[in-house]
C-alpha cells in the first residue's frame, strides 16, 4: 500500500511539472512597412513568413498604420486577418498622414498592454517598446515585447533605449520575452546593458541583415528572469525577399 501510494504522488508531482512548463515559439521581424527588396509593397510574402513559421508570437518593427506610402492600410489588421491571431500597435511617431512603430501579433489572448516610449535625442526619430500580457493554456502568463532601437550612427540614443529597456524589466516576476531590430551587433555596449537582465535566445545565430546577403547580426530575442527559461530551438529563416531583414525564430520552454 505505502509503495502504491508513493507511485501516486510521484506520478502527480511529475505531472504538475509537466503542466508548469510552457512551451513558446516566437519569431521576429523587421518588415520594412512590406516593401520587399525588390522595392514592392508586397505583405502578402510577410503573411506567408508568418504562416510558413507557424509562431505563437510575432513581434514586428518598421509597421505602417494607414499611412500614405501604404495607400492608408492597417497593415497589422491584414496581417491578422490572414493569419487568425491577437495584435497590438504601438505607435512610435506620427507618419504620412498615419502611424509608424512596431506590431505584436498573438495566439494567445491579450490581457493587458501598453507603449513605452523610449528615450531619443532631439530631432532624432522616436522609438518605443509595445508590451503586451497574454495568457497561455493553464492559466499562466507572460509579458512579450516587440522594439526598434535607434539606427544612427552613434550609440548614444540606443544605449539610453537599452538602458530604460533593463530598467523596466529589472525587477519583474514575470516572465519577459523582448523581441526586436536591436539595430547592434552582439558586442555592443547597448547589447550588453541589455544581457545584464536578459538571456539572449540568438546568442548562437549569425548576421540577419541585409536580407540578401547577410553581414551583421540586428535582430533578437532576448528571455527574462534567465532561470525561467530554456531555448529548445534557434534559427535564422533564409527568407531572401520579403523585407530586408531575415526574420529570427526561437523555440522555448517557460517554466
Amino acid at each position: 500500500m505505502k509503495k502504491m501510494l508513493l507511485f501516486t504522488v510521484v506520478c502527480f508531482a511529475g505531472s504538475v511539472l509537466f503542466a508548469q512548463t510552457q512551451k513558446v515559439k516566437v519569431l521576429t521581424y523587421n518588415i520594412h512597412h512590406g516593401e520587399n527588396m525588390k522595392q514592392v509593397l508586397d505583405l502578402q510574402g510577410i503573411a506567408n513568413v508568418i504562416l510558413a513559421t507557424n509562431p505563437d508570437l510575432v513581434a514586428l518593427q518598421e509597421v505602417d498604420s494607414a499611412t500614405g506610402r501604404t495607400s492608408q492600410s492597417d497593415q497589422l489588421k491584414e496581417l491578422a486577418s490572414i493569419t487568425g491571431m491577437y495584435t497590438y500597435f504601438a505607435k512610435s511617431m506620427d507618419f504620412d498622414g498615419g502611424g509608424y512603430g512596431t506590431g505584436i501579433l498573438s495566439r494567445f489572448p491579450i490581457s493587458n498592454n501598453t507603449t513605452l516610449m523610449l528615450p531619443s535625442a532631439k530631432g532624432n526619430e522616436p522609438r518605443a517598446a509595445g508590451i503586451v500580457t497574454v495568457r497561455l493554456p493553464g492559466d499562466s502568463s507572460l509579458q512579450f515585447v516587440t522594439t526598434h532601437l535607434d539606427a544612427g550612427k552613434k550609440a548614444t540614443d540606443r544605449i539610453a533605449q537599452a538602458n530604460a529597456l533593463a530598467d523596466y524589466f529589472k525587477a519583474t516576476a514575470t516572465p519577459v520575452i523582448i523581441a526586436g531590430d536591436f539595430n547592434a551587433p552582439p558586442a555592443s555596449k547597448e547589447i550588453n546593458v541589455l544581457k545584464q537582465v536578459f538571456a539572449d535566445a540568438t546568442s548562437q545565430m549569425g548576421p540577419t541583415f541585409p536580407a540578401d546577403s547577410p553581414t551583421i547580426k540586428l535582430d533578437y530575442i532576448m528571455l527574462a528572469p534567465k532561470h525561467r527559461w530554456t531555448i529548445t530551438g534557434a534559427r535564422i529563416i533564409e527568407e531572401t525577399v520579403a523585407s530586408d531583414h531575415r526574420p529570427v525564430l526561437c523555440e522555448l520552454e517557460m517554466k
